[in-house]
């Protein structure tokens, strides 16, 4: 009979795979337009034609050809959640029936709506266009795009490369090679544990192909029924989930996923039996080993995991504070309301002047009318690159942010807009309202604020520099990915940020010149409190309108919620993942203890009776889990040492670091302290538990 550990294990890669197919299916879906074979970038129209004529030509291009097109378009109100695709539908394309049934959503959390080409409008024909069809078809489009004039770039997201390149390193990824590992080292401890059973078998004749053949029919078996639970289970839960949408996808995602992973263990099996084959049919019917292959083989796949459990491990830990911290700031996003941002269009390559010199203006209007909330963000440090300024965030605000958020002076009072005294909104000073923990860098940090402000003219600025009390958290509206920071990691969220300088400038004041407005907006650092102030605004009618340049507008707290559920998420597969990574770091620290006891049973007791200490008669195991130990506590500590060695050659020369420095948090020791004791802990276990048994043993036959 099959050892159950190794019908455990292709039943448990089966399932996995299931689960794996969906989370990687549900992400394509809600990152792109499935049943797309190429996607069209239109950059530049270059003003040749307009985007009527357009959608009228790609309808009887696609008539012509066959294959569908479909232009995406991000929702005006829900942009992170919910998109547009206007549909040429091709004769030949399976996408021409999503126009009476409706795209075929795989993910529940993202929704597509499907209309005629014709409906588009006079929509700016810059964009992105799926192609359904064929690399050729893709060819044609581009030939088509540049016939009329508009400049347009190819690319395959759902090739080979272009995934391997958006999801290596990420967590789907370490989850497939963390559960592979587990496979392999599951399998072939079962075959080693199954190592008595195999040397009666060769005592009855059976050779390595023979026993191969056996546990394979055995498995063929198992697999049938295995397979026919999870597929049944697969397909229940998909007709719950999305009504069976993509099913031929997910099935064919599923069957490529365990495949790899099936001949990953049956490699596995096949390798270990051939070692157990290696021991003597008398030897191996006592249950002993190939010690030096078989150590070796374990520590092959203990040292990995070692490392892989570790560096899932300090992920698990910045992921749980980045959900932590994000949390903390779900109430501030809460009482913000309905408030929104922009989301301009990142299809206008070439046009930075005319987008600045369309968006500038109307945002100044806004400002100086009170209906937005400025809240630009900018790294202290490279504001000031020679300065030497310690690491933080600058917050450009206007007075109606003082009117939103609370900043505190040192006595605790709460600073208000400056008085409305009848002035031109460009004749009062600007505030600069420092921690008072920087009070000493308030000179250097005012001339810095001046060249963000000033450049490109040669005005003078005046700057009223203030105090601010320490240790506030001040809500800035964004969590602050779109704004290099030196002491932070782009992925965490910085919605609260702590001690920052605040400068605070006049509603509509030219302080702020129409380039800063616009780069401001497009990092989620303009906001409209009242939605309706923006969609009015922004009426998609015809081109020459914001429509062009603004693409839609953005919740704060809905993108903020999104953010969450993705931190979430993220969390869940790391803690997946540092679970099977444990497993197989203590099924290796197992099996090493295992075959070293079986090896050296008799000397144990023998060194036992004559009266040897236990560590005198362990000594090599426990100096090398010791040693193993050692580099498990250190690596961490010595990676952020030569990660800090670079950063600090980068602070001598004057120059913003390109990455944070490395900090060794609490929670990061913890972490360490943890996984060392397990992984010493179990082996110590273990050994200690072999040892009472061969020395009881040994008393018993006595």
């Amino acid at each position: 009979m099959l050892h159950r550990g190794i019908k455990f294990v292709h039943a448990a890669v089966l399932a996995f795979s299931a689960v794996l197919a969906f989370l990687f299916v549900r992400g394509l879906d809600e990152d792109g337009v499935l049943g797309s074979s190429a996607l069209v970038w239109v950059f530049d129209s270059g003003n040749s034609t307009t985007g009527g004529q357009v959608a009228q030509d790609i309808e009887s291009f696609s008539a012509r050809h066959g294959f569908a097109v479909a232009r995406e378009v991000p929702d005006l109100r829900d942009p992170d959640s919910h998109r547009h695709l206007y549909l040429a539908a091709g004769k030949r394309s399976d996408a021409a029936s999503w126009l009476d049934e409706g795209y075929p959503e795989f993910s529940r959390n993202f929704r597509t709506d499907v209309h005629p080409i014709s409906e588009i409008g006079q929509r700016d024909p810059r964009g992105y266009y799926y192609v359904f069809g064929s690399s050729a078809d893709a060819d044609a489009l581009l030939a088509e795009f540049t016939r009329l004039g508009l400049q347009a770039g190819v690319s395959h997201p759902f090739s080979y490369s272009e995934l391997a390149t958006a999801y290596k390193g990420g967590a789907l990824y370490w989850s497939f090679w963390v559960v592979a590992l587990a496979a392999v080292t599951m399998c072939g401890a079962s075959v080693l544990l199954n190592a008595k059973a195999y040397g009666v078998l060769r005592l009855q004749g059976m050779s390595f192909t023979d026993l191969l053949l056996r546990d394979l029919r055995q498995l063929a078996v198992f697999w049938s029924i295995s397979l026919g639970a999870v597929a049944a289970a697969a397909v229940a839960f998909l007709g719950f989930y999305n009504g069976f949408a993509r099913l031929g996808l997910f099935a064919a995602v599923a069957a490529v996923l365990a495949g790899l992973l099936v001949l990953m263990t049956l490699a596995a099996h096949a390798a270990v039996l051939a070692l157990t084959g290696k021991v003597e049919v008398l030897r191996a019917l006592r249950g002993e080993l190939p010690a030096r292959a078989a150590t070796a083989s374990a520590y092959l796949v203990r040292v990995p995991a070692m490392l892989l459990a570790l560096g899932i491990a300090v992920d698990v830990a910045h992921a749980g504070q980045n959900v932590l911290a994000r949390q903390a700031s779900q109430t501030a996003y809460a009482k913000a309301g309905d408030a929104v941002t922009i989301r301009l269009n990142g299809s206008l390559r070439g046009e930075t002047k005319q987008v600045i010199k369309e968006l500038g203006p109307w945002l100044r209007r806004a400002d100086r009318a009170g209906k937005v909330v400025v809240a630009g963000r900018r790294d202290l440090q490279s504001i000031a690159p020679t300065s030497h300024l310690p690491t933080g965030e600058v917050l450009f605000v206007n007075e109606t942010f003082l009117r939103k958020q609370p900043v505190l002076d040192p006595a605790g009072r709460r600073y208000g807009p400056a008085p409305r005294d009848g002035k031109a909104p460009g004749t009062h000073a600007v505030r600069l309202i420092v921690p008072q923990s920087l009070s000493a860098r308030t000179p250097a940090i005012a001339t810095a604020v001046r060249g963000v402000l000033d450049v490109g003219s040669r005005r003078h600025i005046r700057v009223e520099a203030f105090r601010s009390r320490n240790g506030q958290r001040v809500f800035a509206y964004n969590p602050g990915s779109e704004i290099y920071n030196a002491a932070h990691a782009p992925e965490e969220d910085r919605s609260l940020v702590h001690d920052p300088v605040v400068v605070v400038i006049p509603n509509g004041s030219d302080v702020i010149d129409d380039d800063l407005y616009t780069a401001f907006a497009s990092q989620e650092g303009i906001v409209f409190p009242d939605p309706a102030d923006v969609l009015s605004a922004v009426d998609g009618k015809g081109p020459g309108k914001l429509s062009t340049y603004v693409a839609a507008v953005r919740p704060v707290a809905e993108n903020s919620a999104l953010k969450r559920r993705d931190a979430v998420r993220e969390l869940r597969l790391d803690l997946f993942n540092l679970v099977v990574a444990v497993a197989v770091l203590l099924i290796a620290g197992v099996g090493v203890c295992i075959i070293y006891s079986r090896k050296n049973a008799q000397a144990i007791f023998v060194q036992h009776i004559s009266g040897w200490r236990y560590a005198t008669t362990h000594r090599f195991i426990l100096a090398v889990e010791a040693a193993l130990a050692v580099v498990l506590a250190t690596r961490v500590p010595f990676e952020n040492w030569l990660h800090n060695r670079k950063y600090r050659e980068f602070a001598d020369a004057g120059i913003p670091a390109p990455y944070p420095p490395a900090h060794l948090t609490a929670v990061d020791v913890g972490v360490i302290a943890g996984l060392v004791t397990v992984e010493l802990g179990a082996v110590l276990v273990t050994l200690a538990v072999f040892h009472r048994r061969i020395v009881k043993e040994g008393a018993t036959e006595a």
